[in-house]
């Protein structure tokens, strides 16, 4: 008998699950060298790539021009992001239970943590602060304590760790918001809601719950959808439609599909109705969608990204049928290639500007 641990490793729960079943096939990590093909996965170049080609691809069909800074200031957040998920990933899990990418992340974390993610980070700062809009600035900076609190949730392994790193999150917060140009009453007010919800959340262990009815899957996957919207939302700030909203869910349940495929398919000892119940839910989401365009309850500009997302997961659900064919591995790159190509089609749709006549033609 053989103590096997299996690793939700992209999206699900990475604390390792202890499994008493003779394994017959080795762990991917122990496999000789590592494919090209591979190499943009282990250094975590798939996500902030998919991120900005949707995020153009949403521009394009919106009609919204790309100023300088937006494209790699979204991928290198992204970048950041994951490399931080895969480092905390490693804390505390034996080598020989870690996967290809992991493997690499425990090997070089250090050089990782020291310099990589400080130069990035000095680059995204560079471009936030003299090249991209102060008000996408300020509309991004929303964002970062929900990937806070979805890291320190879904990606610290220990509970000790984890409770330090709220208590540290709320002393932050509560440094911040006695910075805000607001009155003392209601920097108190809200100094002492802060405080009280974490102790109040800690001494519950609210935060425990939080992970086991709320899939880190969905969690990523709508943050992912977020991310890649922020430059539609910025355009229409004050003024959101249904579609604003709508966008958003589409590309949501593209994401969230995605990793829940990845998920099953990597812990493979676990039911995998679950996954495809996702991708099959996302196909009656989008057809939903072209329901309500068709009765003019949403836009008629929202049908390029509703087919394109009924493309991708039909394309995944392909996939996932074919999934004993491929390594975890294999089908991890081929589920974030086949969540990207949708993107590329609707890059390829001409520009509606580019079909009108010119003004001296008239």
């Amino acid at each position: 008998m053989k103590m096997e641990k299996s690793l939700c490793l992209q999206s699900g729960d990475f604390r390792p699950q202890v499994s008493l079943l003779p394994s017959s096939t080795p762990h991917p990590s122990s496999a000789p060298g590592t494919p090209l093909w591979l190499w943009p996965h282990v250094l975590s170049l798939e996500a902030p790539l998919v991120a900005m080609l949707w995020l153009a691809a949403l521009a394009h069909v919106n009609d919204l021009k790309l100023m300088p800074g937006v494209l790699p200031g979204l991928g290198l957040a992204v970048w950041l992001i994951y490399l931080a998920d895969r480092l905390l990933d490693t804390c505390g899990v034996p080598v020989q239970f870690l996967s290809i990418r992991h493997r690499f992340y425990r090997r070089f974390r250090w050089p990782i943590l020291l310099l990589v993610m400080p130069l990035a980070a000095a680059a995204l700062v560079w471009l936030a602060l003299w090249v991209v809009p102060v008000g996408l600035l300020a509309h991004s900076l929303a964002q970062v304590v929900p990937i806070g609190i979805y890291l320190i949730l879904y990606s610290v392994t220990g509970t000790r760790v984890r409770g330090w790193l709220i208590q540290a999150g709320m002393l932050l917060l509560v440094v911040l918001v006695n910075m805000l140009p607001i009155s003392l009453e209601v920097k108190l007010a809200v100094s002492l809601l802060i405080t009280g919800g974490t102790v109040l959340m800690l001494g519950l262990r609210w935060h425990e719950q939080v992970t086991k009815f709320f899939r880190k899957e969905v969690a990523a996957g709508l943050l992912f959808a977020f991310g890649c919207t922020t430059w539609t939302r910025f355009h229409t700030l004050g003024n959101d439609g249904p579609e604003i909203w709508a966008e958003l869910i589409l590309l949501g349940v593209l994401f969230v599909s995605n990793l829940a495929l990845i998920t099953a398919r990597e812990a493979a000892d676990t039911p995998s109705n679950g996954a495809s119940g996702t991708v099959r839910g996302g196909m009656l989401i989008g057809l939903a969608s072209l329901i309500a365009i068709y009765l003019e309850y949403l836009p008629t500009t929202l049908l390029p990204l509703t087919f394109a997302l009924l493309a991708g997961l039909i394309a995944l659900e392909i996939l996932w049928q074919k999934r004993h064919s491929l390594s975890a591995e294999a089908f991890r790159v081929w589920a974030d290639a086949l969540t990207a190509m949708p993107a590329f089609a609707l890059l390829l749709i001409p520009d509606s500007t580019s079909t009108a006549p010119a003004a001296c033609c008239l």
